[in-house]
């Protein structure tokens, strides 16, 4: 019985071996030819391009989402004081 056991054991082994192989194989037969599609395309001068989707721009980080006290330049530490505007003599009385 336990021999029985074992044999099923490397049977089922043996085929997820063989079928993992396969598989690596149609993979690698596919990538092979792209590769070589590719190949003969920049060999004939055409300039690979990326797709739209794999063309990302990266969002501007806003300076005081960073900024913390000993990030802040010397005039940023101070807090902004309000605008004064000058009084006409008109608005004083």
């Amino acid at each position: 019985m336990l021999a029985l056991t074992i044999s099923a054991f490397l049977v089922v082994v043996a085929l997820t071996s063989a079928l993992a192989l396969a598989d690596c194989w149609v993979r690698g037969r596919y990538v092979f030819e792209r590769l070589k599609q590719e190949r003969d395309l920049l060999n004939a001068g055409f300039v690979p391009v990326a797709q739209p989707v794999e063309q990302r721009v990266r969002q501007a980080v806003r300076f005081d989402a960073l900024a913390t006290p000993a990030r802040l330049p010397a005039h940023r530490l101070v807090a902004p004081q309000p605008r004064l505007s000058p009084l006409s003599l008109t608005d004083a009385a």
